[in-house]
C-alpha cells in the first residue's frame, strides 16, 4: 500500500509542477527557449482539462444514474 501511495503521490506532483509550468510560467518565457520544445501549444492547457472534465462527469453521473435505476427497481 505504501509503494501504490507513493507511486501515486510522485505521479500526481509530477503532473502538477508540469501543468503550472506549462499554463502559468511559460506564456511569460520567449517563444524562442528552448523550453518551449517541451511543451504542447497553450490552447491545450484549456482543452485537456475541460475534456477530461466532461469525461470524469459523465462516468460519475452514469454509475449515480444506474444505481438510482438499479434500487428503484427493487
Amino acid at each position: 500500500d505504501k509503494v501504490v501511495g507513493a507511486s501515486l503521490l510522485t505521479f500526481s506532483t509530477v503532473v502538477f509542477v508540469y501543468y503550472t509550468l506549462w499554463a502559468i510560467v511559460m506564456p511569460f518565457v520567449d517563444e524562442s527557449y528552448f523550453l518551449h520544445d517541451y511543451f504542447p501549444r497553450r490552447e491545450y492547457a484549456i482543452r485537456i482539462p475541460c475534456v477530461l472534465l466532461v469525461f470524469g462527469l459523465t462516468v460519475i453521473l452514469t454509475f449515480l444514474s444506474m444505481v438510482m435505476i438499479k434500487s428503484k427497481k427493487k
